[in-house]
């Protein structure tokens, strides 16, 4: 049971897919929170070095996982792969951290970026496993975790949606998404 403004909505599954806030609309229900940390990731859009051509042009990224360049379009999508910490939030580019990712590609090619055609900011959240937290929680029957997809949200949501459905629908899941629910069930997280 939900109060609006406008009254109250009754329903016997409650979907948390409230991303950097789910943490903040759990303890709104009344339900204990998993310790979600939503971390800022900037990245910013360039356009290619005298105009070159970006077509079958791989992902770049460093071992250490600390910055990488991508096409985006007719652009280069750069980013200082950065995770800090931030509150549930409207996030915002941090100028270092634009700063930090043209200095690394200004490093990595030898070429001066002059214009940044774009630049933002958005928060991937984690749990301490850095697993999606996906499943009913085991406390408050009704209540259904879908959150915690960090960095892998777009390459997962496809099977995360059929895990999440199968489950909230009670139907008999595949042998391959049964195996996956110890380890996104949010009851690992406490």
């Amino acid at each position: 049971k939900v109060g609006m403004r406008t009254g109250t909505v009754e329903a016997p599954v409650f979907v948390n897919a409230a991303g950097a806030w789910a943490d903040e609309l759990a303890d709104l229900a009344g339900v204990r929170p998993i310790d979600l940390q939503p971390r800022r990731r900037t990245a910013i859009l360039l356009d290619p070095p005298g105009g070159g051509v970006l077509a079958g042009m791989p992902m770049v990224t460093d071992i250490d996982d600390a910055f990488y360049v991508k096409p985006e379009g007719d652009a280069l999508m750069v980013s200082p792969a950065d995770e800090s910490l931030s509150p549930p939030t409207d996030a915002q580019p941090e100028e270092l951290d634009v700063a930090i990712a043209v200095d690394r590609y200004e490093r990595l090619t030898g070429q001066r970026i002059w214009t940044i055609r774009r630049r933002w900011a958005g928060l991937r959240s984690f749990v301490s496993d850095r697993s999606p937290a996906i499943g009913f929680d085991a406390q408050v029957p009704g209540f259904f975790w879908l959150a915690g997809q960090g960095g892998f949200g777009i390459m997962t949501a496809p099977g995360a949606a059929r895990l999440a459905a199968g489950m909230i629908r009670g139907r008999e899941l595949d042998e391959e998404l049964q195996a996956l629910i110890p380890k996104v069930a949010p009851a690992r997280l406490r």
